[in-house]
């Protein structure tokens, strides 16, 4: 049985694929429907059977209500899929592990069993949620192991297995059906490292398919007829937009190959009048690609940011390789090698390197978990005698090392001989030392070298050897993965305000580990769960913001864990520790406590993004970033020559808000009928906002009104944390009205406006807050801490002994005279902070 795991899965959001390597052999493995790929599509019937790719890709025109497609865009978000057919709802990690299902049936129909283990790859720009999810969608579609691999990785492995790989610079370009991951790799002496990396999760072929249909079905159609109005009948338009989208991916793909194309549309219902919407049309290939030019516009600048990043001219790479199906377009092509001015290599399936390349890297990989033997195989295998060897699977080397020694010490085994399969080499009998051996094989360039082991006793009796065989593979090593966003710990700054402090930067080579030094930001009282502390981690690199970075999770010292209160100001150790695929575990020392808390990151459905929430916010949203672009440019005008430094910046702020108010209003259109437009929306708003902040930084002078609006837009956060949280109804409403009120800033009065809305959002959250019983015991025993100093003063003594009393008999009234009584004894500036305590990480600066 071999020790290596050998199976690779690319996971895709279009199509999904698996692939074996075993010594000199790499397969790619073949479904149903004699593919090599599997539509990563999903349909659930009546009967609750579940009914995987081709077959349930081809039902979209009929029963789409029922289909979950594009699905790896969801990971690690709430969205997920209503099947109405039987009322089940299904996550993004469920869906991909029917695929990952499929996919193994698919290895058990060629090889009698369905592997347990596999290495499965995930776009490299993947978020550690996303990463968390697809992890969990392995344990469900069955892979006891599943390490993950990042797919500008696989890709360049699979490409690398071709002699001549060997100290070059390469740009893996792949432009998947969902996602686009660039990444300029470096092979010099024999070791594939990544020097940089772009990527886009809402950028793919699918896009390519949308722009179709905007640009080109849907204007067609609408000439002819008069369509639903979305906003009025949403899942009637919706069912009328999957039709079309079938049919610009159909008309994508025969492009591909040909000049002109007619397009059938049938069976797309009936329009507002009760006509049938049936009709003919011809697209060329020219109007498809006028069509995908500003995509491949976005994808190219995604290009050539890393490779600026990478320090590397178009002319030093030696090759772009080209991986994903849309990359089989003559167009995408020719405008890659045009722009980058780069070799296009078309050598490797496109559709497949993935998969292949994951395999050879799962070749490399150990396998964990061996299921049990069957008691022949056990009888069979204890006869031989065993042998531990150390080698690599993977040689940059023509010529490794091989060592090993007899399991359990001497044996019956006084010499091995090892020698690969057609006597290009051959070590000759090597006498055991003390039941050790080592030697070094001779490899061929390029290849995999099976090599055969044999034993034999003093007597020169042939012996059973286990294992009697291994290969390894001449080519290159790869390198460790590399982390592509930097990871931070939420923090408290004195001022109360939240930043983050960077423990892993982007690009830290993975498995990575570290510990820090904190200090407990409020007091942690044992039984009382409201006064736990949060260690609170982000991906991103705006770290004066902790909101315009992605929210990866959180670890709790739970104070139902703790043994006795852990005081304001205590010391906590955090170590971190990421493995190869991402995965993070945290642990806490508390010194006072001599208590360690440890736990895998782990982030529950009801803890993540909700993007459709996200998106219905937009409208006000976009006002607030056009107002603070308005006092930038104010601001510039100002200041000499500041306008020549930052137009151009604020030239792209201007275009990214224009097209986040285009996407706001498609939205508003389709609404939660297309989960991937409310996670752009989101994804736009945060890249203007890290914008506009750093805009802000660098100009200066922007004026109080400018930061009136970021306080506004950070007291609306923080009051909307805690009113989703603990707010009832009435107060939820009154919420959104004030939500409703964020309208553009210019224009008399505009201070004033501002600062009623701030004081009516802090009044807000202070009401809901100042409900909660935990949050006066809170704020009790952080006054009571020593180095408050309230002590000194005369009567706090004795009203610290009656807030004890209140505590003790759960006596919430007498508690909040008690805290009120206290807070006259604070400096005015310390009972403002103290008041505005909100639900945050447990940690400040050590």
């Amino acid at each position: 049985m071999t020790t290596h795991l050998q199976y690779g899965i690319d996971l895709g959001t279009t199509n999904s694929c698996v692939a074996r390597a075993t010594g000199l052999d790499l397969r790619v493995y073949q479904n149903n429907d004699q593919m090599n790929v599997t539509p990563s599509v999903v349909r659930v019937l009546k009967t609750g059977r579940v009914i995987t790719g081709k077959r349930a890709y081809n039902a979209i025109a009929d029963d789409a209500a029922n289909i979950a497609r594009e699905f790896k865009r969801w990971m690690g978000q709430k969205a997920g899929k209503d099947f109405p057919s039987t009322g089940r709802s299904m996550s993004a990690e469920e869906l991909s592990a029917e695929i990952i299902k499929s996919l193994r049936d698919d290895v058990a129909r060629a090889e009698g069993e369905s592997p347990t283990a596999s290495v499965v790859t995930v776009p490299a720009a993947f978020g550690a949620l996303q990463c968390e999810a697809t992890a969990r969608a392995c344990n469900l579609g069955g892979l006891v192991q599943a390490p993950l691999l990042q797919e500008p990785l696989a890709a360049a492995i699979a490409y690398g297995i071709a002699p001549g790989a060997r100290d070059q610079r390469w740009l893996v370009f792949d432009f998947g059906g969902g996602t686009l991951d660039v990444a300029v790799v470096s092979t010099k002496d024999g070791r594939l490292s990544v020097l940089e990396h772009r990527g886009n999760n809402l950028l793919g072929g699918k896009d390519i398919d949308r722009a179709i249909v905007e640009h080109v079905l849907l204007p067609a159609v609408k000439a002819s007829f008069r369509l639903p109005d979305p906003a009025e009948d949403p899942a009637r338009f919706a069912r009328l937009m999957q039709h079309l989208l079938v049919s610009a991916e159909e008309a994508k793909i025969d492009l591909s190959s040909t000049e002109s194309v007619v397009v059938s549309l049938i069976d797309l219902g009936l329009d507002a009048d009760g006509r049938a919407i049936e009709l003919e049309l011809s697209v060329s290939r020219s109007e498809l690609e006028r069509t995908m030019e500003p995509i491949l516009d976005r994808a190219i600048r995604l290009a050539e940011e890393a490779l600026t990043g990478a320090r590397t001219a178009s002319d030093d790479l030696d090759r772009v390789l080209l991986v994903g199906g849309p990359t089989q377009s003559p167009h995408v092509r020719d405008t890659i090698a045009s722009r980058l001015k780069a070799r296009v290599d078309l050598s490797v399936d496109p559709m497949t390197a993935v998969a292949r390349g994951a395999a050879l890297y799962a070749a490399t990989i150990e396998r964990e978990y061996h299921p049990p033997l069957s008691a022949t195989r056990v009888t069979a295998e204890a006869t031989r005698q065993r042998i531990v060897l150390a080698y690599d699977a993977v040689s940059a080397t023509l010529s490794p090392i091989i060592a090993g020694r007899l399991d359990g010490g001497a044996g019956r085994v006084s010499e091995l001989r090892l020698e690969t399969d057609g006597g290009f080499w051959t070590s000759g009998w090597l006498s055991l030392l003390d039941g050790t051996f080592e030697t070094q094989p001779m490899l061929q360039e390029g290849k995999a070298s099976r090599i055969f082991i044999y034993g034999r006793d003093a007597t020169g009796t042939l012996v059973d050897v286990e294992p009697d065989e291994l290969s390894i593979r001449h080519g290159l090593v790869v390198a460790s993965p590399p982390l592509p966003h930097t990871l931070s710990v939420e923090v408290m700054r004195a001022n109360g305000k939240m930043e983050l402090d960077p423990i892993f930067k982007r690009g830290t080579s993975l498995p990575a580990e570290r510990s820090v030094r904190y200090r407990a930001d409020r007091s942690a009282k044992p039984g009382l769960a409201e006064t736990s502390l949060a260690i609170k981690l982000w991906e991103g690199e705006a770290f004066s913001n902790p909101s315009d970075n992605d929210w990866v999770g959180h670890v709790t010292i739970e104070a139902t864990e703790i043994s006795r209160t852990i005081p304001e100001g205590s010391e906590i150790e955090i170590t971190i520790r990421i493995d190869a695929s991402r995965i993070i575990t945290i642990e806490a020392f508390v010194p006072i406590l001599n208590q360690h808390f440890a736990d895998r990151l782990f982030v529950p459905k009801e803890q993540e993004k909700d993007y459709d929430e996200i998106a219905s916010t937009m409208p006000s949203e976009i006002e607030d970033y056009r107002a603070r672009l308005t006092n930038i440019r104010s601001a510039m005008d100002g200041i000499a020559g500041s306008g020549d430094k930052h137009s151009e910046e604020v030239g792209r702020v201007q275009a990214e808000l224009e097209d986040l108010t285009a996407q706001s209003k498609q939205y508003s259109g389709l609404g939660s009928e297309d989960p991937d437009q409310a996670k752009r929306l989101a994804e736009g708003a945060r890249n203007v906002r890290a914008r506009l902040s750093n805009l802000e930084g660098a100009v200066g002078g922007v004026g109080r009104a400018s930061s009136l609006i970021e306080a506004v837009r950070a007291t609306r956060e923080s009051t909307r944390e805690v009113v989703e949280r603990f707010g009832d109804a009435i107060e939820k409403k009154e919420l959104m009205l004030l939500e409703g009120q964020l309208g553009p800033r210019s224009g008399a009065g505009s201070d004033e406006q501002l600062e009623k809305l701030l004081s009516a959002l802090k009044s807000l959250r202070w009401r809901v807050l100042a409900a909660q019983d935990w949050w006066w015991r809170e704020l009790f025993d952080s006054l009571k801490a020593p180095e408050r100093g309230l002590e000194r003063h005369p009567g706090a003594v004795e009203l610290f002994s009656e807030g004890d009393a209140a505590v003790r008999k759960s006596d919430g009234t007498r508690l909040r005279h008690v805290v009120n009584e206290l807070w006259k004894l604070l400096p005015k500036d310390q009972l403002q902070k103290d008041q505005e305590r909100v639900i945050r990480s447990g940690l400040r600066r050590y």
